[in-house]
């Protein structure tokens, strides 16, 4: 009797024991997945994204108590189930049948691009800028990826904004600045985000980079430009994604400095400094009977250009359509504003018509 009496309380101390340190395991354990999620909370709270390459924790382990902080709203202490998903997003519920979701929507959280979209930031789908008075320009878009400061990226679905160059700003559909845009010039047009109120608005800007945004928005990308003429009115440009329809002669009826002699052609009335190519005609653009030369190129030298020679021309040259005998060419251009020509006999008689560019967006 003795013995067994002894057995068992010897067994009761090492269950009271296992249960003590079971029990001290258990808390910290706890201790460490409320750290967890309040440090989650606050990362999303202060705008960031959550990305894991495996789950955080699965649904049968992580169980705790946490004490989650909205916009401006403080939520008593709740048991708190974690969900990690595939997509590299946790999902908080109230009980591990995922009936109850516990939301969390601070306002500075703008992260509505979910990481299983993996959306490339440059992306837009279907970006169509549109020329609708001498002051106003309207952009759409299916899909578009605006950026902040900080990298961090926000996906506008069906946008449709328009813009008023004479709207003093920094306003939202209007200027980047109070003073009217200073002509002629290229203007840059901008989608911009506000992450507190969600709207999305237009902006331009003679800044082709950098616009100064208005007050609450963060959020921003270029979507293209516009040149601003001597009477200050918008030309009627149109463009879809980043290839722009223009109709402007760079050169009419010019006369080379010297013969067969490489000159630069500014072309700034009809690209802006962030075109990539540019494309369009060259040929005479005044009668003649003889033969002669003429090249184009993007460089100071025939290398990487086009050169022709321009066929006999007996009738009347026009400029109303494009040069007469003219040749299409699309060169890249290395140089802001500026192509180089040259011909094989002075005279003006050349000339070089611009159609369209593709603008780097």
């Amino acid at each position: 009797m003795t013995i067994a009496f002894l057995c068992h309380a010897g067994e009761r101390r090492m269950i009271k024991q296992f249960d003590k340190a079971g029990l001290k395991e258990l808390n910290n354990q706890l201790k460490k997945q409320e750290k967890l999620i309040q440090k989650l909370t606050k990362q999303l709270q202060d705008g960031g994204t959550i990305t894991s390459k495996k789950p955080v924790q699965t649904q049968e382990d992580f169980v705790s108590e946490t004490v989650l902080e909205g916009a401006s709203t403080t939520v008593d202490s709740i048991p708190a189930v974690g969900i990690a998903r595939d997509d590299g997003r946790i999902e908080l519920y109230t009980n591990e049948e995922e009936n109850d979701i516990i939301s969390i929507t601070p306002t500075s959280y703008v992260h509505e691009t979910q990481a299983k979209i993996a959306v490339p930031s440059g992306y837009y789908l279907n970006l169509i800028g549109a020329y609708l008075t001498a002051a106003t320009r309207q952009y759409s878009a299916s899909a578009i990826v605006l950026a902040d400061a900080n990298s961090n990226t926000v996906t506008i679905l069906n946008m449709d904004i328009t813009n008023n160059v004479g709207t003093a700003g920094p306003v939202a559909n209007g200027r980047d600045v109070a003073a009217a845009f200073l002509y002629p010039g290229w203007v840059y047009f901008y989608a911009i985000y506000n992450p507190v109120t969600g709207d999305i608005a237009s902006l331009s800007s003679k800044e082709k980079t950098t616009p100064t945004l208005p007050s609450g928005y963060t959020f921003y990308r270029r979507l293209g430009s516009s040149y601003l003429n001597g009477s200050g009115n918008l030309i009627t440009t149109t463009q879809y994604g980043n290839r722009y329809s223009d109709t402007t002669f760079v050169l009419e009826d010019g006369d080379p400095d010297d013969a067969d002699t490489w000159q630069a052609l500014d072309i700034r009335t009809a690209v802006p400094p962030t075109a990539k190519s540019v494309f369009g005609y060259f040929g005479v653009t005044a009668n003649t009977v003889a033969e002669y030369g003429m090249a184009i190129s993007s460089v100071n030298s025939i290398a990487g250009g086009i050169g022709v020679t321009i066929p006999i021309i007996t009738v009347n040259a026009s400029t109303d359509y494009q040069p007469v005998g003219g040749t299409f060419f699309e060169l890249n251009l290395p140089e802001e504003y500026t192509l180089y020509w040259k011909a094989s006999a002075t005279g003006a008689r050349y000339g070089v018509k611009i159609i369209g560019f593709i603008d780097d967006l």
